[in-house]
């Protein structure tokens, strides 16, 4: 029933890309796992498993993942120290510990970074796609940044150096599995996780897989070291993996070929800055294009929070520097785009030509239409408009769109007067107002008080202090609301541009006021998670791991899952049936529930 599992054996074709693209390891099978997590409906499209198979764990699923995932690289440690293990536990194929650029090393070449604490276990072919397959928390490598820190090999498990335990803990792994399957269902381009493999000791192994798992950083490297030879091979291999997967459509050789590649790249990385900039989602963009899937997709969840509002001012701190800002995420991304176009260039001409010669490269105009309209699209989302409606602005509302938004960034953009404050893991300076309150209570507003009035109900309009006052966050203080007639100006002014764009749509006021009414208080649900709270969720599920049921554990976070695919039609809020029960299923639930209203306006 599970044979296609032992199709993920350590073998990959990155191989041939290079042979010093990767690092090989001998590895061994790690006992007293547990799955704590297993993603049915992936592991369904990856035929790991048959269509119809229950969303239940069984004694021989378990088994299979446990077998094929649950392992430990034998690293230059062990080997130093002459480990021997028994012949039974050892793979019989070396897994890859990839290499690429990272920001945390010294050398900034690519020539001692890459994976630090994962392996490759291999790939999965489908009758529609390839899947990539790789694992988390499988031990410590040489390319991790605290190997560089010393001439001696580093142990497994060992916090004495930076960044080197090659260890993963549970409460990280089941936030990247729950936030990444939040993110796929709700349309953004994201990795997503296969399982969660728990033990003993506190440690766990993630799982992850997509279509594509190489990273703008592991073409960069070659292109740093100006190595044609490899920069071609590893960016056609990436190419040819989306022509297989059937994303992309290219000719099949010649110049054309590459500029297409490059075309679909500015957009895609166009669309998903505007998707983290416009949902209020962070995520550390940089220059080694680390971060993030080549194909312009979400990667690594150690980086990922999602605000309750605008916080462009926060930033990370990782010890020895800050992080960019969710507003600076477009800069960047769009710089990754500038660093394609010389590294296709590279593999076009054989000659690696000054960065600066592509500032006004043809890709970067597509990447910046590609970020306009996504982000225009995304903002007319939040509103509640129907994707007809939406089209149909984007079409013919130019002015209007611009007009709204000009009126939104207003409020979105006003901070606190306390100035700067510490966060626990960097800074940030509070924003005044949760725009998505407004934007859901706005036209139930309408709806309630405008509709049945005798006259036009068009002039009917919300009042400044009740505007203010619902979108105004609980930690904003009485002097940062003071009602100004510069401010009241501004509320009347949202509400004509929120008019002019409800107009714009063709229909009847009451017709689209109540469509956004229902929509918006759907995809501005008020419950909607942010990092504060995921990492408390997290922490709830890991307090309760070792007393509930796989099955139960699986079906709260599942309903968890479901209750923030905020999409009309789709979004299953978890019920109050669901809360009643003295279970531990209900507990938990209830338990996330109550994260969900208490860190509801958090970062």
């Amino acid at each position: 029933m599970y044979e296609k599992f032992e199709e993920i054996n350590g073998l990959h074709p990155w191989r041939e890309v290079s042979r010093d693209a990767y690092v090989d390891y001998r590895v061994r099978f790690r006992p007293h796992g547990r799955v704590l997590y297993f993603n049915f409906p992936l592991a369904k499209e990856m035929e790991l498993i048959a269509p119809d198979h229950p969303a239940r764990m069984n004694k021989e699923l378990e088994k299979v993942i446990l077998e094929t995932f649950s392992l430990r690289i034998i690293n230059e440690y062990d080997l130093h120290h002459r480990r021997k293990y028994p012949v039974q536990t050892l793979k019989l194929y070396p897994y890859m510990a990839t290499r690429y650029l990272q920001l945390q090393h010294q050398n900034k070449r690519g020539e001692t970074s890459g994976d630090g604490r994962a392996i490759w276990n291999g790939y999965v072919k489908t009758s529609r796609l390839t899947f990539d397959v790789s694992s988390r928390g499988t031990g410590t490598t040489i390319l991790s940044p605290g190997a560089q820190e010393t001439t001696d090999p580093i142990e497994t498990g060992s916090y004495e150096y930076g960044y080197s335990s090659g260890l993963a803990d549970p409460n990280e792994m089941i936030g990247t599995a729950v936030m990444s399957e939040i993110f796929y269902r709700q349309g953004i381009p994201t990795e997503r996780t296969l399982a969660v493999i728990d033990f003993r000791d506190g440690t766990a192994i993630g799982i992850r897989s997509a279509p594509n798992l190489i990273r703008p950083a592991h073409i960069f490297r070659y292109l740093k070291q100006g190595r044609y030879t490899q920069l071609k091979a590893s960016f056609d291999y990436f190419v040819q993996r989306q022509v297989d997967n059937g994303f992309w459509k290219l000719p099949r050789r010649g110049n054309e070929r590459y500029l297409k590649a490059l075309d679909y790249i500015a957009r895609s990385y166009g669309k998903l800055a505007a998707v983290l900039e416009e949902e209020y989602i962070f995520n550390w963009l940089a220059w080694d294009g680390d971060n993030m899937l080549a194909e312009g997709a979400v990667l690594d969840y150690g980086s990922i929070r999602q605000f309750a509002a605008k916080h462009n001012k926060y930033r990370y701190d990782d010890t020895d520097r800050f992080s960019s800002s969710l507003t600076e995420q477009r800069y960047w991304a769009r710089q990754l785009v500038q660093v394609f176009a010389q590294a296709v260039d590279f593999a076009i001409t054989g000659e690696k030509q000054n960065l600066r010669r592509f500032k006004e490269a043809d890709c970067l105009k597509a990447y910046d239409a590609a970020f306009e309209t996504e982000r225009n699209y995304r903002m007319l989302w939040r509103i509640g408009f129907t994707p007809a409606q939406i089209d149909h602005l984007l079409e013919h509302a130019g002015d209007e769109i611009k007009e709204f938004r000009r009126a939104l960034s207003y409020f979105e953009d006003l901070k606190i007067s306390k100035g700067i404050e510490k966060t626990s893991d960097g800074v940030t300076h509070k924003p005044m107002f949760l725009i998505r309150s407004v934007l859901r209570e706005l036209p139930a507003y309408y709806v309630r008080e405008c509709a049945n009035r005798e006259d036009d109900p068009e002039t009917c309009y919300m009042p400044p202090e009740i505007f203010c006052g619902i979108m105004a966050a609980s930690y904003v203080k009485r002097r940062d609301l003071q009602l100004t007639p510069s401010r009241a100006a501004q509320v009347k002014n949202f509400q004509d541009s929120y008019r002019k764009l409800l107009a714009a749509v063709g229909d009847s006021f009451e017709d689209v006021v109540r469509t956004l009414q229902e929509r918006s208080a759907v995809i501005n649900h008020e419950h909607r998670a942010t990092g504060d709270g995921l990492i408390w969720i997290t922490e709830e599920v890991v307090s309760i791991k070792g007393r509930i049921k796989f099955d139960e554990l699986q079906d709260a976070l599942n309903a968890f899952i479901d209750s923030q695919v905020l999409i009309p039609g789709k979004w299953q809020p978890i019920k109050e049936d669901q809360l009643k029960h003295n279970s531990l299923k209900s507990r938990l639930l209830g338990k996330i529930q109550e994260s969900l209203e208490q860190y509801k306006e958090s970062l």
